[in-house]
This record gives structure tokens, sequence and C-alpha cells, in this order.
């Protein structure tokens, strides 16, 4: 979020607003929505992590025609589900961080923040939280014992900022998060690089994801209402 300044800001905000509608939205019509240019509109999109609007607008409308098809996508922890979704919703906010194949998962939940309206900032580097003193930091890594990834945890919690780790439940990682969504743990450790763990932490944000659109249309409809 602090990556996008004046007019950068107004589109950026402008988007997530208007995410549910994203499809009936032409490049042109939020330049002149926003009074700045589509050029403008682009460069937001690119550091959105797409390589276009039209890329965007292309990605959350799959993304939304697939939530209105599912009732609910996979059997999580209801529970736990409404926690982590609530928690998203009320931080003010949201910063996100993963490594090496972990990324795609990463830029897959940002894609649900955005549609859901829920500002937040992907994390490049692990020193960008070193001037942040509050808010969520939402950190996926499969065998939760990565130590980069533990120290920026650990130096996040110290700071008092929120913890919460898509991760292995007796990880490293899970011991310092302060809300953990566990995956299945494998007995080879070569598995955490093959397909079964990518699918099951994609189908966990997945999860999160469709609950936490669901949970804006019903906010949307009580406005409107």
């Amino acid at each position: 979020m602090n990556s996008y300044h004046g007019t950068e800001r107004i589109i950026y905000e402008y988007i997530l607003q208007r995410a549910n509608d994203i499809m009936n939205l032409s490049a042109k019509v939020i330049a002149r929505d926003t009074f700045s240019t589509t050029t403008s509109v682009n460069r937001v999109c690119k550091k959105m992590g797409y390589a276009s609007y039209t890329e965007l607008r292309y990605k959350f409308g799959h993304d939304l025609h697939k939530v209105k098809q599912i009732d609910h996508p996979v059997n999580m922890d209801d529970n736990r589900l409404n926690e982590t979704c609530h928690t998203l919703k009320n931080s003010k906010h949201i910063y996100l961080y993963a490594q090496g194949a972990t990324l795609n998962s990463l830029n897959y939940l940002s894609r649900f923040l955005s549609l859901s309206g829920i500002p937040h900032l992907v994390l490049s580097d692990i020193h960008q939280l070193t001037v942040v003193s509050h808010g969520t930091l939402v950190v996926l890594s499969k065998s939760g014992e990565t130590q980069s990834i533990i120290d920026l945890s650990w130096n996040a919690r110290r700071k008092g900022i929120k913890v919460v780790a898509i991760t292995s439940q007796h990880s490293s990682l899970a011991k310092i998060a302060g809300l953990v969504w566990p995956l299945q743990e494998y007995s080879n450790p070569v598995s955490l690089y093959q397909r079964e763990s990518q699918l099951e932490l994609m189908k966990v944000v997945d999860g999160i994801g469709c609950e936490l659109l669901k949970m804006s249309s019903t906010v949307l409809k009580t406005t409107v209402a």
C-alpha cells in the first residue's frame, strides 16, 4: 500500500472498490473517473503484479466466476476460517510475504484481497517491514523452517505486529505465529517441493479467498439495502 502515491493511490483504491464490477470497466473509464490516464492505470496494475489492466481484469473476472460456481471449495475448519477472514477484514494494514514456489499462492491470496477491497502490500524484501510498527503480517511457508521467514515473523511479533502463518503445524514458524493455518505434514522432505504440497497450499488460499469474497458481497448487499 505504501508504494502507491498521489494519483496511483486513487487508482489503486478505485480498483479495489469496484473489483466486483471490474469486467464492466475499461481502462479508459477508470482513467476518466480518477482524472488520470490509461498509462497510469496500467502502471498501477503492474505494481499490483499484473502485466497490464487487461490481465488484471481477466484474472479478477475468472476468480469471481469461479467463486459463484463453488459453494464451499474445500473441506475447511469453519472456526479457523472465520477467525482468519475476520482478522484480514479488520486489519488496517496487511503485509504478505513468501519465497520461492510459494509466491504463486501468495499472489493468488493477494488477488483475493484486492477483489474483496482489502488494501495490502506484498513484501519483496524482509527489510521493508523495518519501519512498520503495527498491522498484520501473513506469511506462507510449506515447511515453516525457512530461516529468513522465521526471522521476519519473530521480529514482527516483537514489534506488536500480528503474525498469521499458513504453514506446517509443528514447525518453528507455527510456534511464532499468533494464528496458524496448519498444512499437512509430509514424511518425505522432498515432497515439500512437489505438486501435492503446492496444491494443498493453493486450496487453503482458495478457501480463504472465496470466504472473503462472500463476506464482502454480504456487506455490499447490506449497505445497498
